[in-house]
Formats: structure tokens, sequence, C-alpha cells
């Protein structure tokens, strides 16, 4: 069983409930899932490079990336109907701890802003906490493949949530887990 877990079912899950003063033990706060999604700028021109995507995905989670594709088509941004435009993979469970873990420990300090993450990268909704980061070296799977990536592709972080009444339940349970986000 990972650390994270163990602390989430001992520490955080009694704290939170106390802090927030719920009535209800099942109405607590627990992260429900991360969403990774890389987008690269040149996908609508060439369809091809979204294989870097993929395979970024796939080095970062070790699960397989899936591929989004457009609904509809825009002219005005010479996007057609069913182009691969992003690839997404969803993170559950035991993995999602795993994961946090090494966002936590290995990621989020090799940022250079690490006291805390820069509010333009950072998108804040009562569900959920999007992360975005353009710099894909802070990475050390991606280390030796940093040459090969395109210059600019990125990733977003989506950290979802269960609870829906208040961001602060949402900062409140990052902050047990050790997130430096201040806003």
């Amino acid at each position: 069983m990972n650390r994270l877990k163990i602390w989430n079912k001992n520490v955080v899950t009694l704290d939170l409930l106390y802090k927030l003063n719920t009535k209800n033990i099942h109405s607590k706060v627990f992260i429900h899932n991360f969403d990774l999604k890389s987008t690269i700028n040149t996908s609508v021109i060439e369809p091809k490079d979204i294989i870097f995507g993929l395979i970024v995905l796939e080095l970062l989670t070790n699960q397989k990336a899936k591929v989004s594709r457009t609904r509809k088509s825009i002219a005005a941004f010479k996007i057609r109907k069913f182009i691969p435009i992003s690839s997404k993979v969803t993170i559950r469970n035991n993995n999602l701890y795993n994961y946090l873990d090494f966002l936590v420990c290995v990621v989020l300090p090799r940022l250079p802003q690490f006291k805390e993450l820069d509010k333009n990268s950072i998108v804040l909704s009562k569900t959920s906490l999007s992360i975005g980061l353009s710099n894909l070296n802070i990475f050390p799977q991606l280390a030796k493949e940093s040459e090969q990536l395109p210059k600019n592709m990125g990733i977003t972080i989506t950290i979802n949530v269960n609870s829906n009444r208040d961001e602060n339940e949402l900062l409140l349970l990052l902050s047990e887990f050790q997130v430096p986000i201040t806003l």
C-alpha cells in the first residue's frame, strides 16, 4: 500500500472532518482522479504530431493514452471534423496515490517557482484544479527524450475532487498532501 494512501486514510480524512465540521462521515472530501492531457499546437496542421503526446503520457503514467478528436469543423481555426487534437490519460485508485506522490516529491520541487505555483498556470473551480506545465524537462522520465520532443508541447494536470461545495475544500485537501498552492 502506498504511503500517501495510508496517510489519507489515517490522518487526512479525520483532519478534514474536524476542520470542515461535517456532520456525516460519508460526505468527506477526497481526490477522485487525475486527468493528464497533452496538446501540441501543430497537431491541427500535422495530425502525426499527436504521436509525441501519446508517447509522453505513456512514459509519465505507465498507462495507455487515449486520442481526443474534434467533434465538429471550425473554419476560423482551420479544424476539420474528427482530426486528432490531443491525448489524454485518466489515473484512478492506487495509481492515483502513486502519481500524487511522484508529483509532490519529484516534479514540483524541480519547478523554478517552487514556493508557489505560477498563478497564470493554475485554473481553479469547485471540483477541480488544473495545472499547466510547458517545461517538460522537469519530468525525469523525459530527460533523454527532451531533444526529440517538439518545443511547443505542454501538459495539463487536472486534479478532480468529489466535493462541489466550495473551492476552499479543494485547497485544504491539497494542502494536506503538501501541494504548494496559494491563491
